[in-house]
């Protein structure tokens, strides 16, 4: 015995020239005025119908059972429908029409469709993600001096990336909210330093792609301050501040700004030329935009443009 689904199941039984003599239930959208006494064609569009009287005529002659999916265009949306289609035999083996069960599986179809394209987006954002592992740790290698030393610094850049492809991931693959993005970045550090950082501005939602950037700008900058002790000393912060700028072309830019305060006593301290390189130009360029990076006694400042197109 065949499982039925929940859904609404249609019967129908066809005479020998495929004329509907009884149905029961059918399809949302079609009327048995239309169907009773009337062939496929009269009321289906042709390429559906032609499919159909082709499986009947079949099934007639064979008496070979058939099950098979058909797409309907029906009052301008295409529906799909499961379809089985049994031989109506006489004692002596002689068809004298078909039965036809139906269901309506359009859902099902859409949700396979939906499932289909997440997994190709899944597999292109996986290929994304590799490329940009694989430039970090070879950019990383390149400019380390000992393995620890690599070590060290590619875990946290893994780390930086893994922390924001969670948020990309929390919200369906549709982007990370700024200040999230700056909190778990920010929370690498607490075990060592916790960092004085506000945040100020509208808070706003960044694409996948350029929220994994903006995560390794954040980490970048904050692990500069704690790798050379900037912000131990008293009355030290952070100020990280973004707002959306409109352009004389139309768009939109996005500004993230750094602002970094040295305690009393406290002088900066070269920036490390992989950061600087990242910061000024391995984010940018990933954005779309540009980035500044400012080192003075007195602080930090950098500033990282973002064009329009990267908010969703």
């Amino acid at each position: 015995m065949r499982a039925l689904s929940r859904t609404p199941v249609s019967l129908s039984y066809q005479n020998r020239d495929l004329i509907y003599e009884w149905v029961e239930n059918l399809p949302h959208g079609i009327e048995s005025v239309d169907v009773l006494g009337a062939t496929d064609a009269e009321f289906l569009p042709r390429l559906a119908a032609e499919r159909l009287r082709a499986v009947k005529l079949h099934v007639m002659e064979t008496r070979d059972p058939q099950r098979f999916e058909l797409p309907v265009n029906l009052a301008g949306e295409v529906r799909w429908f499961d379809i089985w289609v049994d031989p109506d035999v006489d004692g002596d083996g002689a068809a004298l029409g078909v039965y036809s069960t139906v269901i309506d599986v359009t859902a099902q179809k859409r949700k396979e469709v939906q499932l289909k394209n997440l997994l190709r987006e899944v597999s292109h954002r996986s290929r994304n993600l590799l490329a940009i592992v694989l430039s970090l740790a070879s950019q990383t290698a390149r400019s380390a001096n000992s393995i620890p030393s690599f070590v060290a610094s590619f875990s946290g850049r893994l780390q930086a990336i893994a922390r924001a492809q969670d948020l990309v991931t929390d919200r369906d693959w549709q982007g990370a909210l700024l200040s999230d993005l700056i909190s778990r970045q920010i929370a690498l550090f607490h075990q060592d330093h916790s960092l004085p950082v506000s945040v100020k501005g509208d808070d706003l939602v960044v694409s996948p792609s350029a929220a994994l950037y903006v995560g390794l700008a954040i980490h970048e900058l904050a692990a500069n301050a704690v790798r050379n002790g900037q912000l131990q000393a008293q009355g030290a912060d952070i100020i990280v501040a973004f707002n959306l700028d409109p352009r004389p072309d139309g768009g939109r830019t996005l500004v993230v700004k750094w602002s970094e305060k040295l305690g009393v006593g406290s002088v900066s301290t070269p920036v490390e030329p992989l950061t600087r390189k990242f910061l000024e130009s391995v984010v940018p360029l990933a954005v779309e935009g540009s980035g500044t990076l400012d080192v003075t006694p007195l602080g930090v400042q950098y500033v990282l443009n973002i064009d329009g197109n990267h908010i969703t």
